[in-house]
């Protein structure tokens, strides 16, 4: 769980069995491979590549050709099913996979290829007859061979159509020459002009001035423009015809098996190319080449039995890289199954650097109570777990991740809800038909109401989510505090960790004293000359009776303060630091002092103030659903009451997912957590419509 340790591996070979040996790292699966290239290339290795390229490009043609997505969309996951069928491939090495490829698509791309081409093909001629309809339009109504005309040795005439209005001016323009006009129509005149062969260009300038060309109907047609027009008029009919049918034989293959096929092949042809791009030229000398790149500790039996043939040498990534190179090691997430299908949350904010503390166990956690307590409902959450499982059940990639995580959070909203006590906003002690199940539950049933919305139940609420709150912060605080102890940065940890967690601690305390207290927040400091021997919540409960409002505001307020002059000092010295190095000096102590002092208790309080949202969030869930019940009670009917629960499912579901991931972006992650790592990218991802079995040679 976590991050996987990592060996750097280096092969060394004769450059001609490259091809073998890049089939035989493939085979292992996780190799993450380093981009040091040389200009030396095996002619090999050229030609496959061209051949694993031209391949893809083949298939993914006829995938964008039929518009077949690679990945199944949300609704029709919901009521299709993505594929599932999965096409088995027996490998030997990637030669012997390109062939393999291509003699599979020459037979199942044949059928596509044949309805594209004369779909293609249909609506080019398509295309070019409603070109020469539309030219012909204005003319249809001109029963005349102009074959004829275009004939003529001696004298030049040509027919043209013309806009009525502009009639006139063409007359005036070529006023020394035979002009015949005849009118369409209100908008459109044909005219004919008859001119010496020296008039010519004078003539089709003047009409050009117009935007207007001669009549050209191509040789294949009737050089008659009616009769022209009534052919391409049926013509476009035959060929719409054809187009549509066309379509409906397209749409047919879409619904069959051959998808999943075709899938699978643009799948493993794009796995072929991507294996071949990324090794073609590998580093070394013209005869020899260099492979590089990291595996995972638990794989180095197997590299070793692969690379025999060859000279290797395996590091380790941790110990061998240099300090800059050290961002650049690869990140491979090994979680388990249930805890990584978070990992899509922990991506929002970038994959963890090799070393670093993966927060994806921690999310796995956090995040369902979060959203659990939220949207707590138990109908609501059996009805989100439902969709969730539904997604993951017919889904694949990305869809199935996300259906995953919504089941789990709906998981979480139907316990939360057996909290509350609520089944789409109904209390569940009041539904006789749920007593004998909820009995057993009866310690746990109603124990964080909302049914009332009384102002007691509204600051318990809210104490749970401040508590909650605490507990995420102070997590972020002790993973920053270890982050810089294994860095070595003895400066921060002893200025700025300790002292924060320190400050956060003492601050909380004072909030906690000024609830114990009454919120007699002036007071509390003796002030007023009243001594506050009220227990503390939680603090007392923890630590003893001894633990009341009167010490922990008299030893509170020195605490800050030291911690404090602590981080000031610390944040002096830092610029300090930056300054010798030649960088920016900072603003300097009255900068820091306002930073510290201002910025940071503020932030603290923000931070603590911020997670209130888990607590709000619940009550307006609450409240619509009591709004919808009770409009439903007074006469709105079944419509009010499922419409209403569908409606604050799709709103609330989406705004508490917002809130969720804000906890995580804004008030968890900056604390501790840089995400600049760079993913482990396998030779083989993942596949989806593929299963690869490699053949032990």
């Amino acid at each position: 769980m976590g991050l996987a340790k990592l060996l750097k591996a280096t092969v060394i070979l004769p450059r001609i069995e490259t091809q073998e040996a890049v089939s035989k790292l493939a085979s292992l699966e996780y190799f993450h491979p380093i981009q040091n290239t040389s200009e030396y290339s095996h002619q090999f290795m050229d030609d496959l590549l061209l051949k694993g390229q031209k391949l893809y490009q083949d298939i993914d043609e006829v995938i964008r050709a039929l518009g077949i997505p690679l990945e199944t969309g949300v609704m029709l996951t919901m009521f299709k099913g993505a594929p599932k069928e999965k096409t088995n491939y027996s490998i030997e090495d990637i030669r012997g996979f390109i062939d393999d490829l291509e003699g599979k698509s020459s037979k199942i791309l044949e059928e596509p290829k044949s309805l594209i081409l004369m779909q293609n093909n249909v609506t080019k001629e398509l295309e070019e007859y409603n070109t020469i309809a539309a030219t012909l339009k204005a003319a249809a109504d001109l029963n005349l061979n102009i074959s004829s005309i275009n004939n003529l040795k001696i004298f030049f005439a040509e027919i043209f159509i013309v806009d009525t209005k502009d009639v006139d001016e063409i007359k005036r323009s070529l006023s020394d020459l035979v002009i015949y006009t005849n009118k369409l129509n209100d908008e459109k005149t044909s005219i004919a002009i008859i001119g010496s062969k020296d008039d010519s260009e004078r003539i089709i300038k003047v009409l050009r001035s117009f935007n207007v060309h001669p009549i050209q109907i191509p040789p294949h047609l009737p050089q008659n423009p009616s009769l022209a027009y009534k052919q391409c008029q049926e013509k476009i009919k035959e060929l719409e015809a054809t187009q549509k049918e066309n379509s409906k034989k397209i749409e047919e293959l879409k619904k069959s098996s051959i998808v999943s096929q075709i899938l699978s092949l643009h799948e493993a042809a794009k796995l072929a190319k991507d294996v071949l791009e990324t090794t073609r030229k590998p580093a070394g000398t013209k005869n020899f080449a260099l492979i590089q790149g990291y595996i995972p500790n638990e794989t180095e039996k197997k590299f070793k039995n692969l690379t025999k043939d060859y000279v290797t040498v395996l590091e380790d990534a941790e110990k061998d890289e240099k300090e800059e190179e050290k961002e650049a090691l690869p990140t491979l997430l090994s979680n388990k199954k249930y805890i990584r299908t978070f990992e899509v949350i922990t991506q929002t904010q970038g994959f963890p650097g090799y070393g670093e503390t993966d927060p994806t166990p921690i999310i796995a956690f956090v995040w369902p109570l979060f959203y659990g307590i939220m949207f707590g409902d138990l109908g609501h959450g059996i009805l989100l777990f439902g969709l969730g499982m539904l997604l993951r059940i017919r889904g694949n990639g990305s869809i199935r991740t996300w259906g995953t995580l919504l089941a789990t959070s709906g998981a979480a909203a139907a316990i939360a809800g057996l909290g509350t006590g609520e089944v789409f906003g109904f209390h569940l002690k009041e539904i006789a038909i749920l007593a004998p199940i909820i009995a057993p539950l009866d310690g746990i049933v109603g124990i964080l109401n909302v049914s009332e919305l009384s102002f007691d139940q509204v600051i318990k609420i809210l104490k749970v989510s401040v508590a909650i709150g605490i507990v995420h912060i102070l997590m972020a605080q002790f993973l920053r505090l270890r982050k810089d102890i294994q860095d070595g940065n003895k400066l921060f940890v002893l200025t700025h960790d300790i002292p924060t967690i320190v400050q956060f601690l003492a601050v909380v305390a004072l909030i906690l004293a000024a609830i114990g207290s009454g919120y007699d927040i002036i007071g509390m400091f003796g002030i007023t000359g009243k001594v506050h021997t009220e227990p503390v919540p939680w603090l007392t409960f923890v630590f003893g009776k001894w633990v009341t409002v009167d010490l922990v505001a008299k030893a509170a307020p020195p605490i800050i303060i030291a911690t404090v002059g602590v981080m000031i000092y610390g944040a002096k010295k830092e610029e300090e630091e930056a300054a010798k190095h030649g960088h920016d000096e900072g603003g300097g102590i009255m900068g820091i002092v306002i930073e510290v002092i201002l910025v940071r208790i503020i932030e603290v309080l923000s931070n603590v103030i911020s997670y209130t949202r888990i607590g709000i969030m619940l009550l307006v869930h609450a409240a619509l659903l009591v709004t919808v019940n009770q409009s439903y009670m007074h006469g709105g009917g079944i419509a009010v009451l499922i419409g209403g629960n569908i409606g604050i499912m799709l709103i609330e579901g989406l705004i508490v997912y917002i809130q969720t991931i804000r906890l995580h972006l804004y008030e968890w992650f900056p604390k501790w957590y840089a995400g600049e790592g760079v993913e482990f990218k396998k030779l083989v991802p993942k596949m989806l419509y593929s299963n690869i079995v490699w053949k032990d040679k």
